[in-house]
């Protein structure tokens, strides 16, 4: 039985000329099995890295909310200290609502705090 979806703290969402999607987040531990994005074209989407770790991509830019709704597949990079230390491919899986509590997901920094963090510290 899988446990509650890991919120990814940081992640970055990068589209290219070509219309392809990379995601970076943190590295985690082990490698990942049939990674699967799961997608309803809102706020958040889960990524299905094993099926015992699943990470919510929560509060999704709208500026990349139709491009990533449209992809195929996503490719994920796994970094730690700004190097890449695993990259993946992720099927996309478009779905009418996602298998979330949404009274669970709340922005792990207000406003304010988030406008002071240095981005150069956050992959740490």
């Amino acid at each position: 039985m899988s446990k509650k979806p890991e919120q990814e703290s940081f992640y970055e969402i990068h589209l290219n000329k070509r219309g392809e999607i990379m995601i970076s987040v943190r590295a985690k531990e082990g490698e990942p099995s049939s990674p699967v994005l799961l997608y309803d074209g809102g706020e958040h989407a889960l990524l299905y890295r094993t099926p015992e770790n699943t990470i919510l991509l929560d509060f999704i830019h709208p500026d990349a909310r139709s491009a990533l709704y449209e992809a195929p597949s996503v490719l994920i990079a796994e970094t730690k200290r700004f190097k890449v230390v695993r990259e993946y491919e992720a099927v996309c899986r478009r779905v009418k609502s996602l298998p979330l509590d949404n009274a669970g997901i709340a922005p792990l920094l207000d406003r304010e705090a988030a406008k002071r963090i240095d981005e150069r510290h956050l992959y740490e």
